[in-house]
C-alpha cells in the first residue's frame, strides 16, 4: 500500500507541475512558437 501511495503522489505532482506551467503559457507560448515556424513566420525572419 505504501508504493501506491508513493506512486499516487508521484504522479499527482507531475501533474500538477504540467498544469503550472500550462498556467504560465509555457505550454501554449511553445506551441505557437512552432506553429510559426513551421508556417515560416517568426519573427525577425525574412520570407525569401
Amino acid at each position: 500500500m505504501l508504493s501506491r501511495t508513493a506512486d499516487h503522489l508521484f504522479w499527482m505532482s507531475r501533474y500538477t507541475e504540467r498544469a503550472e506551467k500550462a498556467a504560465e503559457g509555457g505550454v501554449s507560448l511553445q506551441h505557437s512558437q512552432r506553429a510559426q515556424h513551421a508556417r515560416g513566420s517568426l519573427p525577425g525572419e525574412e520570407k525569401c
